[in-house]
């Protein structure tokens, strides 16, 4: 079986980070321009989350059943006419539904990239490719929302989107010509492999539902901050769409270091050391945004998320192998059943954080903690050796 471009995969997997995040400095000038309310421009990351929630329930199946390459292709052409409607949109409304369209299309650059890489390697080695893949594709994350709020400032949020939309038709055609499938025929089940039969299965699994509350909790976090950091930094302390963007750097430079620290030991020491390293420095994330939130300068606000995400960059490659190896014949299931576990939480968190707006930091230092505390729950069943699946070194 022959791994696509890695290339490719990173190319794809980065563009999930950048539809999330990058479009968030744009939230501002679409509440002046479509004459809304803040709230409301803030839900085009809820909205974007429910889609690909409900595209994960679907789509994690279909690739387990018809193959990774038309699955990816399809989707990235909905992505395209999703940015494409978004860029045109009349009304708040109106972009909200090519959101939606665009959310739907991209759940797959969440995915579908780490189920390849599975699809081709052992446990552990799959989290050291996930690793060393998300550390390139972090290139992007890392300049992506300065560019997306460059782009704002100088010309529109239109262009922002109109930009993505394009991307995701040269994406697809680069699929067509250069993606070859992963699923073995033989692996193909036309039998059982319903998402609700795959799902069952899975989550009658202890160790299936350790990782799940670990991978929900850690990246909960990184969702509530994108929830509530951008009205806080933006509307209370004042900074500029491509100033918020710039900040943002910090945090994906602590998420690529975290995925050079997963992609360098993950085989060596194995994917359950690895998740336990983690958590020290996610903890004291969540602890440093309580001691510096009276201190009103973007430095409070980035810092500590940047020690979060470098304890996601560790956890995740490491984690998301972990729930594809459950029941690796169920692999691309049990990638779209964590996603959307995942992304339910987000969508959650958002809703929260867009009803609970203030004039202090408060609702999403709440939110945060709240998410920590699941991540943590999650780590201590795994402590416990019937809750966890053996790595690759045996532990």
């Amino acid at each position: 079986m022959i791994l696509p471009p890695l290339w490719l995969l990173v190319v794809i997997s980065a563009m999930g980070p950048i539809v999330m995040n990058g479009v968030l400095p744009a939230n501002s000038q679409i509440t002046r321009d479509l004459l809304t309310t803040y709230g409301m421009a803030q839900m085009v990351l809820t909205v974007y989350l429910l889609a690909t929630l409900c595209a994960q329930i679907v789509l994690g199946n279909w690739a387990d059943r018809y193959g990774r390459r038309p699955i990816m292709i399809g989707s990235l052409l909905v992505f395209a006419l999703g940015g494409i409607i978004c860029a045109l949109a009349p009304s708040i409304e109106m972009l909200l539904l090519g959101r939606f369209i665009q959310g739907l299309g991209s759940s797959v650059c969440i995915f579908l990239p780490r189920t390849i890489i599975r699809d081709v390697f052992p446990r552990d080695r799959a989290a050291s490719v996930i690793g060393y893949m998300t550390t390139a594709m972090m290139v992007a994350p890392l300049f992506g929302p300065a560019v997306g709020g460059w782009i704002t400032d100088v010309s529109s949020w239109r262009l922002l989107y109109a930009v993505l939309g394009i991307l995701g038709i040269l994406l697809a055609l680069l699929c067509v010509f250069f993606q070859n499938e992963t699923l073995q025929q033989t692996e193909v089940r036309p039998v059982g492999s319903r998402f609700v039969d795959g799902a069952v299965i899975l989550l009658r699994s202890r160790a299936f539902r350790a990782y799940l509350a670990v991978q929900c909790g850690s990246v909960g976090i990184y969702y509530a901050y994108l929830g509530g950091a951008p009205y806080v930094l933006m509307e209370l302390y004042g900074l500029s769409a491509f100033e918020f963007g710039r900040w943002f750097a910090m945090i994906a430079i602590g998420y690529l270091l975290g995925n050079l620290v997963a992609g360098r030991f993950s085989q060596r020491f194995g994917g359950n050391f690895m998740i336990s390293l983690s958590i020290p420095p996610l903890v004291t994330g969540i602890v440093l945004f309580w001691l510096m939130s009276r201190w009103q300068h973007p430095f409070a606000m980035f810092f500590p998320m940047q020690l979060v995400a470098f304890s996601n960059g560790i956890c995740l490659p490491n984690v998301m192998s972990a729930t594809m190896s459950v029941r690796p014949d169920l692999a691309g299931s049990a990638s779209g059943l964590a996603g959307t576990f995942q992304t339910a939480a987000g969508i959650i968190m958002t809703i929260w954080l867009s009803a609970w707006l203030a004039d202090t930091s408060l609702p999403l230092l709440v939110v945060m903690t709240g998410s920590l505390l699941l991540a943590v729950t999650g780590y201590v069943q795994l402590r416990n050796p019937l809750n966890r699946i053996p790595d690759d070194t045996g532990k």
